[in-house]
């Protein structure tokens, strides 16, 4: 190798090593650039969240105000038929409805309901445990009006219950029922109320 291939050699090795130098510095501001853009998505999603937070806080307040209002308005309409004494209204915007609900009938110590000779007509045999005939009890009280001993009984009530019909403005009609004054929401067409 002559002179002039040395030179040549050490003045490719020397290009080489700062071609690499260069592609490193590159590759460490596209790092920098990647770590900036991943604090400001983390900073965008820290925002969104405290966002949602917001506003599902307004929901939860704003649904909590419109519930007493339906509330209270079903308890007044729950007076309104039961004073006027019929079981259903047919209005223009909905339906009032009182039904009579079921009988309930549970068997509080079951041990203690077992030892009771009188009661073993009310059992229900599955193989390899005991379960008292709540229907068996049900109709014995029906029938003879004696509650068994460790049984509570408690007698059906009748219950309110409405059906709102509205107009959408797709020319739609949309009907949502409550169904029993009671506690909580069953699905988004079910509300269910209870008198404050």
């Amino acid at each position: 190798m002559n002179f002039m291939d040395e030179l040549l050699a050490e003045v490719e090795e020397k290009e080489e090593k700062r071609k690499l130098e260069l592609d490193r510095l590159r590759a460490d501001q596209l790092l920098t650039a990647i770590g900036t853009l991943e604090q400001r998505a983390d900073e965008i999603n820290e925002l969104a969240d405290s966002e949602i937070k917001l506003v599902e806080e307004y929901r939860s307040v704003e649904l909590t105000k419109v519930q007493k209002k339906i509330s209270w308005l079903a308890w007044n309409l729950d007076q309104f038929i039961r004073s006027a004494g019929e079981k259903t209204i047919n209005l223009p915007h909905g339906v009032l409805k009182l039904r009579l609900g079921r009988d309930k009938v549970t068997v509080l110590n079951l041990q203690q309901f077992l030892d009771v000779p009188s009661n073993r007509n009310y059992i229900r045999i599955i193989p390899e445990s005991y379960e008292a005939d709540i229907q068996a009890i049900h109709d014995h009280i029906k029938t003879t009006g004696h509650i068994p001993d460790a049984v509570d009984f408690k007698p059906a009530e009748t219950k309110f219950s409405y059906k709102t019909i509205r107009s959408e403005g797709n020319g739609k009609i949309k009907q949502q029922s409550a169904d029993e004054i009671g506690v909580g929401t069953e699905s988004t067409d079910k509300i269910t109320i209870a008198p404050e």
